[in-house]
């Protein structure tokens, strides 16, 4: 995860993707992802990728994973969330 340190958007890398939010955009994107976590716990096979995500709002942009894949990409995004809170609290603190 890397962070704008101007405009604070994101960028999150995965595999040969990279996704880039904008800053007011990450809680509603965090929500959809913990949604779809939710959604497809299922116990179906980890290596097929029958699992969309539809990560372009309007656009077709579209990223298909296993559950697997799924899992982790949901773990990269909770560790990207924790480090942002801890960024914002950062500067809380410091006064940025």
């Amino acid at each position: 995860m890397a962070q704008c340190s101007f405009c604070h958007s994101i960028e999150i890398v995965f595999g040969t993707s990279v996704i880039h939010i904008g800053f007011l955009d990450w809680a509603s994107f965090n929500k959809y992802i913990s949604g779809v976590r939710y959604d497809c716990n299922r116990p179906d096979s980890g290596d097929i990728r029958n699992i969309m995500l539809q990560l372009g709002g309007n656009s077709p942009l579209q990223m298909f994973l296993t559950a697997n894949e799924l899992q982790d990409f949901c773990d990269l995004i909770d560790q990207a969330d924790s480090e942002i809170r801890a960024k914002h609290l950062i500067g809380l603190f410091s006064g940025e």
